[in-house]
C-alpha cells in the first residue's frame, strides 16, 4: 500500500471512530483493514499517524554487507588475473567461505557478480533450447 493512502486510511480512522462513535469492528470492515491495525490506528497519536515506519530501509542490506561485496568482487578479480579456468560462484563462495569466518550464501555471490556485471551469460539459439528441452523430456 502506498505511503500516502495509509496515513489517509489512518486519519479515517480516527475521525470515525471519535467523531461518530463507530466501533472497532465496523471501521475494519468499512475501510477494508484488519481489526488490530484499525485498534493500533485509533490509539496513535497525530503525530504518529503521520510516520510510516514500515519495511526496510533502502539501501541497507539485511543479511550481507558491502564489504562482503568487495570482497567477492576483489576475489573473482584476482582469480582472473591468475587465469583460473574455474571463476563461477561456487569457487568464489568456496574461496570466500575459507578466508573468512563468516560463509556467503551462492545466491549472494551471484547477485554480487551479476551487480558488478561480472558475469558472462550464454544465449542459446531458441532451435538449441527446444533441443535440449526434448531431450530432457525423453529421459
Amino acid at each position: 500500500m502506498k505511503k500516502q493512502l495509509l496515513i489517509e486510511k489512518r486519519k479515517k480512522a480516527r475521525q470515525l471512530h471519535k467523531e461518530k462513535g463507530w466501533s472497532i469492528r465496523k471501521i475494519s470492515r468499512c475501510l477494508v483493514a484488519g481489526k488490530d491495525n484499525v485498534g493500533m490506528w485509533v490509539k496513535m497519536s497525530d503525530k504518529e499517524i503521520q510516520q510510516d515506519n514500515r519495511g526496510w530501509k533502502k539501501g541497507n542490506p539485511r543479511k550481507y554487507t558491502k564489504e562482503q561485496k568487495k570482497e567477492i568482487k576483489k576475489i573473482r578479480r584476482q582469480l582472473e588475473k591468475e587465469g583460473s579456468f574455474f571463476i563461477g560462484s561456487l569457487v568464489i563462495q568456496g574461496n570466500y567461505n575459507k578466508l573468512h569466518t563468516t560463509t556467503v550464501s551462492k545466491s549472494f555471490v551471484d547477485r554480487t557478480l551479476k551487480e558488478y556485471k561480472m558475469v558472462k551469460t550464454r544465449i542459446l539459439s531458441k532451435n538449441r533450447v527446444s533441443l535440449i528441452c526434448h531431450i530432457s523430456l525423453l529421459n
